[in-house]
């Protein structure tokens, strides 16, 4: 696994990097324009010099001592002969005029030749000197550039260091903070660039805090609604172990056993509400909701004919959805359980599945029992909420579970009071687009 990159070493990297490059070229251009501005000034000496022995003359040195070092005359007149030479052996007379370079005695030379009056005059320079005034001169600039480099790398390290202060000051604060503590981090001296950030951050403590508060009410209710049946179970127990009678006896047994069920009912109901977990969506595959809700209404058959209800199968087109099989097939079983328990013996409930003329899915789940109240029909879907009265035990967890399982399927659902009498669900899928 690779090191987390540094934004400081980043920052600092590119800063410097960049004025490094302006330098070098600062010192290139520093470098080629003197170069230029010397070689100008050279050509223009030398033409000066040839001038000046056009009119002049020049004097034959009789001295026997070494020829001259980094500088080259020679004059030849208007027959060609070679009148003057300062170094020996001569040079022959040069083929052309103007500015040129040669090697004369294993050593580069830079020279000018111009006829004057019919003689021809050169004047040349040793290159090798110019060379080693351009060391010298380009040793103080790099040395310069480098004492630069070394100020700028402290200067931008300070001031990089300051500008990150805000990252350095929002980390210790979280850092110190309580692991309980949700409470917005306060954006009054963030830098601009860092709002942003501290806003989602904020956000997400926001939706942490909801959540966690949805949590602990969860618990609550659920330890609340628990609550009840082991109460009643442990009330039934002492009063098997006081009966008197065989049929005392047996009524306390036959309540602790309804009151199991009911405890029972009440955590499956909670564990299938637990696994509906909003991060993880629903598997996603092609299901056939004509054979979920056949196979639903055989599955809740023995209930109803228990409670002397009508369960049928009414019409269902050929429609799938994309979703979870069990999932779906849970959101049914509670939508027939909760019709079954609360519709009056001799009742009826009809399922069946319908594609409407826009293209829309529905999954209806029809019942002739009480229905429900206008004013409470958002309000069923909370957790662990009972309509006052409701004669029928129940969990007050079905229609959450049918609410979260289709909010995770991309559906909705609607609840109706039929005219005749009872209460029509119905979970609606939107057309699919073309």
């Amino acid at each position: 696994m690779s090191a987390p990159r540094s934004i400081r070493a980043t920052v600092l990297g590119w800063q410097l990097g960049a004025m490094l490059l302006l330098g070098c070229v600062a010192v290139l251009a520093a470098y080629t324009l003197a170069v230029r501005s010397f070689e100008t000034l050279r050509n223009l000496e030398l033409a000066q010099i040839a001038d000046a022995v056009a009119r002049h003359g020049v004097e034959p040195d009789t001295d026997d001592d070494e020829q001259p070092g980094d500088f080259l005359s020679q004059v030849w007149n208007a027959n060609g002969r070679l009148a003057y030479a300062s170094h020996d052996p001569a040079l022959p007379k040069p083929k052309k005029l103007g500015e040129f370079d040669f090697l004369y005695d294993d050593r580069s030379w830079h020279g000018f030749a111009r006829t004057y009056g019919g003689q021809t005059i050169l004047v040349a320079r040793e290159a090798g000197a110019r060379r080693e005034l351009f060391m010298r001169i380009s040793l103080p600039m790099l040395t310069v550039l480098a004492g630069l480099a070394t100020l700028l790398t402290v200067l931008l390290g300070i001031r990089v260091n300051r500008a990150l202060a805000p990252l350095s000051s929002l980390r210790a604060a979280l850092s110190a903070r309580d692991p309980s503590s949700l409470t917005p981090v306060p954006v009054d001296d963030a830098p601009r660039e860092l709002v942003p950030l501290v806003g989602t951050l904020n956000g997400l403590l926001g939706r942490v805090e909801g959540l966690l508060e949805g949590q602990r009410r969860f618990i609550a209710d659920a330890a609340h609604e628990l609550r009840t049946p082991v109460t009643a179970i442990r009330l039934y127990a002492q009063l098997a172990q006081r009966a008197d009678t065989a049929a005392d006896r047996d009524s306390a047994i036959a309540n602790i056993e309804a009151s199991c069920l009911r405890a029972a009912h009440l955590v499956e109901q909670l564990l299938a509400l637990a696994r509906l977990d909003p991060d993880n969506g629903p598997g996603r595959a092609p299901v056939a909701l004509e054979l979920i809700a056949r196979e639903g209404v055989i599955a809740q058959s023995p209930l109803a004919e228990a409670r002397g209800i009508d369960l049928g199968l009414g019409d269902c087109d050929a429609v799938s959805v994309e979703g979870s099989d069990a999932e779906l097939r849970m959101l049914l079983n509670n939508l027939i359980d909760n019709a079954v328990r609360y519709t009056p013996a001799g009742g009826q409930v009809d399922v069946s599945v319908h594609r409407t003329a826009t293209g829309a899915v529905e999954l209806r789940v029809e019942d002739s029992g009480p229905g429900i109240p206008e004013d409470a029909h958002q309000r069923v879907f909370e957790r662990f909420f009972r309509l006052a009265g409701a004669e029928q035990p129940g969990t007050g967890l079905g229609l959450a579970i049918v609410k979260s399982i289709a909010e995770r399927h991309a559906a909705t659902v609607v609840l109706e009071n039929r005219a005749e009498g009872g209460l029509r669900v119905r979970v609606c899928w939107p057309a699919a687009p073309a």
